[in-house]
């Protein structure tokens, strides 16, 4: 298995044989296996996904990033980790070196290199938002002279990421396509039966198939676009190796606490962040299963705890190893079903080891990726004066979500954003994702949903026969 599982691989015994396959569905079939692993249902119920080598099966597990695994008659398989994402850093850098900022743009430039020759002077599509991330690709390949490019953007018309991301192609002198979403057309998509069949393809039974950009790239495909022979450059997940997730809380000190209260804090900040898909689900039991799982996992790949002052590098392994495998990276298989070629770039194990060695002072809050393509200005396109700020869509909801906001104000934030989320997310979501349910059964809802991946993962479960929060719905607790 290669560092980030671009390519799920699953297992499982037979009686005496043990069955690998690339497609976990044959692989159940072939099996057998139709006992759901209760553990992976509730923990797919509250992030999306499962914790560790879990499936929703029992008797199937999947092979981690950086896995091997080695069979042997009469014995039990060897899993063997060669690789695994957990930050080290190295102490002597400092945040404030310029040397660092010269490093990681060398390490960039060579990646986008590596990449440039493996395309063949084949076309390229880089999906782009107002986002650092896929603004970097295509400054890259721009750097790079690659003039084949085509970008793409998708979601309500007027969406900001999509204004932004055309703004950035303009300066470029890259062709810029947009992608109209409507609750109405991502409605329709969700129940065709060419989405359902996408599903079916995606399916890991280890986290929901990703949908984002499903319509759009299905449309590109359609009408021309993007021809089949061009190769898709996602810019995914430079925000979470350059450090952008790592809670404020976990750059705080924990020289003072005891390893059960640290234990308890890399684990709480996960749950808030990744297993709260619905508030309903956030149950003191619910809450022991899951901090056990994580724990567990942690010790088991990262060795347990290490230094105070790293504890963030745990939980970024954690992130690494769930929702960034096995949700973002798994979302490749979009383009896969579309017949298109991928890269992502900013996966690079030398992007990674980059990373994995830079001082915390450096990841959090991304400074050191800002400060050096500010520096670098590949393309004229950082700075202040690039920036998009985030707007509401669509236009007309703006009078009335404002009105009932000041109403909100003397009840407090808390109150505020809960009202929101329950009746205008819906509306607002910018891609439309929402749309998978109708907007009545959001607004009725009390189990406190986070996003529109909640309704997701209760789609995911109902097909499987499982409740939202993971129990068979004959049954339901």
């Amino acid at each position: 298995m290669d560092s980030i599982a671009s390519i799920p691989v699953f297992y499982g015994l037979d009686g005496a044989a043990w069955h690998v396959d690339g497609n976990v569905r044959r692989l159940a079939a072939e099996l057998g296996a139709t006992k759901v692993n209760p553990e992976a249902a509730l923990a797919l119920a509250m992030s999306g996904a499962t914790i560790g080598r879990a499936t929703l099966l029992d008797g199937i597990e999947v092979l981690g990033a950086g896995e091997a695994v080695l069979f042997a008659p009469g014995q039990q398989p060897q899993r063997q980790r060669y690789y695994f994402y957990l930050p080290r850093p190295d102490e002597s850098f400092s945040a404030d070196d310029p040397g660092l900022r010269r490093r990681l743009a060398d390490v960039t430039m060579g990646i986008f290199e590596k990449m440039v020759a493996s395309l063949d002077e084949r076309a390229v599509a880089v999906p782009l938002s107002a986002g650092l991330d896929s603004r970097l690709v295509a400054c890259a390949l721009k750097e790079l002279g690659v003039e084949n490019v085509t970008c793409f953007s998708y979601g309500r018309r007027g969406n900001f990421e999509a204004g932004g991301a055309r703004r950035v192609a303009a300066k470029l002198g890259y062709e810029w396509i947009f992608v109209e979403h409507t609750p109405r057309q991502q409605a329709t998509t969700f129940t065709s039966g060419e989405c359902r069949a996408f599903e079916a393809f995606a399916d890991p039974l280890n986290a929901i198939p990703f949908h984002q950009d499903f319509f759009a790239v299905g449309r590109l495909k359609s009408e021309g676009n993007v021809p089949q022979e061009a190769v898709i450059v996602n810019g995914q997940s430079g925000d979470y190796v350059a450090g952008n997730h790592i809670p404020p809380s976990l750059c705080a000190g924990a020289e003072n606490l005891s390893e059960k209260a640290r234990w308890a804090r890399i684990t709480d900040t996960l749950m808030d962040k990744h297993y709260d898909l619905w508030k309903a689900l956030r149950t003191p039991e619910n809450e022991s299963k899951i901090a056990r799982l994580l724990q567990e996992e942690m010790e088991a790949v990262g060795g347990g705890l290490g230094k105070p002052a790293n504890d963030f590098a745990l939980y970024e392994m954690s992130e690494f190893l769930n929702r960034q495998v096995k949700y973002v990276v798994a979302g490749q298989r979009t383009y896969e079903w579309h017949g298109y070629d991928w890269r992502l770039p900013l996966w690079d194990n030398d992007f990674l080891d980059f990373w994995t060695a830079a001082p915390l002072a450096a990841k959090a809050g991304r400074r050191l990726f800002r400060e050096t393509f500010a520096e670098c200005d590949w393309g004229g396109v950082w700075g202040a004066e690039w920036e998009s700020p985030q707007t509401v869509t669509p236009i007309w909801l703006r009078p009335a979500r404002l009105a009932t906001k000041l109403m909100h104000a003397p009840l407090g934030r808390a109150r505020w954003h809960r009202f929101e989320k329950r009746y205008f997310g819906w509306v607002m979501d910018e891609v439309c994702n929402y749309a998978v349910v109708p907007y009545g059964r959001v607004a009725r809802d009390r189990r406190g949903h986070r996003n529109a991946t909640s309704w997701h993962a209760e789609r995911y479960l109902a097909g499987k026969g499982l409740s939202y929060d993971g129990y068979p719905l004959e049954c339901e607790a």
